[in-house]
């Protein structure tokens, strides 16, 4: 629990500083697409803070953890709605139908953050997981009809996109946004929608981490293909984010399964895991100083060249 609540938290970050590149790096001709991609970007820290404050939450928070649940299904449908501006802004059924999504998501919403007690009975805080108690009536199905409606109009906006596009390099960005998308959708909807569904909540946490899978394939189409039009600086910011939360996040994952394996099945404590983190992002901080390093102890090895006339 205390790995996973790290790695969400170091997805939030890696998402929202993400967003806030494009959004602020992107030439002008692109930034009304660029916004869409960080209002989703937004909505998505939302998302994953609110899980893993409900999942790290304890039973004496029962009176505070009704809002992180509520914005945990609110965020969940305005990341849709921004990812479906993002592709279908500029074709031409997008802006009705990014309306009605709009529309039909803010009413869901404020149901939700107003008459909670319509989708969920109660909030369960145990020390062998939290859960919610679903109320399955109309809301729900509702709520369920949105993802079930939105996440194929998301993925077909690409496609479509794809079989228009004469240019290979547009094609390339939207397959790949596609395909990354609908795999973090898939598991998204298993994990976060069905599974609670049998009123198994403990692998929530997977839909957030897969939609990183998105992130770093957004930040893969705009590096291969210049899906966006980013300064080479801003560029530069954003794959050094997304580097140093990919080692990181592969490092605390390595150095918990290797602790847990040393020791038997104990896991390490919450400061012991944020004492490892801090010292991988300072040790990769260090990297270009200690390449810098070992290439001026390198020449020292090899010597200095030898001129004509030297004997």
């Amino acid at each position: 629990m205390k790995l996973i609540v790290m790695l969400l938290g170091t997805v939030s970050i890696l998402t929202i500083l993400s967003g806030a590149i494009v959004f602020f790096g992107a030439s002008k001709g692109d930034k009304i697409r660029s916004f869409w991609f960080f209002a989703a970007a937004i909505f998505a820290t939302f998302w994953m803070s609110s899980i893993m404050f409900f999942m790290a939450a304890k039973p004496e928070k029962i009176d505070t953890i009704g809002w992180h649940v509520n914005w945990t299904f609110v965020s969940a449908i305005l990341i849709d709605v921004a990812f479906l501006g993002y592709t279908a802004w500029r074709q031409k059924y997008g802006k009705p139908m990014i309306f009605f999504f709009l529309i039909y998501g803010l009413i869901i919403s404020a149901l939700i953050l107003f008459k909670p007690d319509l989708l969920y009975e109660e909030i369960l805080l145990q020390n062998t997981g939290n859960s919610v108690k679903l109320c399955i009536g109309p809301l729900y199905f509702a709520y369920n009809a949105f993802f079930a409606l939105i996440v194929p109009a998301i993925v077909i906006a690409f496609l479509r996109q794809y079989f228009k596009s004469s240019s290979k390099r547009k094609k390339g960005s939207d397959l790949v946004i596609a395909i990354s998308f609908g795999i973090s959708s898939l598991l998204t909807l298993i994990f976060n929608l069905v599974f609670p569904l049998f009123d198994r909540w403990e692998l929530i946490w997977i839909g957030p981490l897969a939609l990183a899978v998105t992130i770093i394939a957004f930040y893969y189409s705009i590096l291969r293909f210049r899906s966006l039009n980013l300064s080479s600086i801003w560029l530069k910011i954003f794959s050094y984010i997304v580097i140093i939360a990919s080692i990181a996040i592969i490092y605390m994952i390595i150095f918990y399964v290797i602790f847990a394996a040393l020791f038997r099945g104990s896991t390490p404590s919450a400061e012991v895991i944020l004492l490892n983190f801090i010292l991988i992002l300072i040790f990769i901080s260090l990297m270009p100083a200690m390449n810098t390093s070992m290439m001026y102890i390198r020449s020292l090895i090899s010597g200095p060249k030898t001129e004509k006339g030297d004997k």
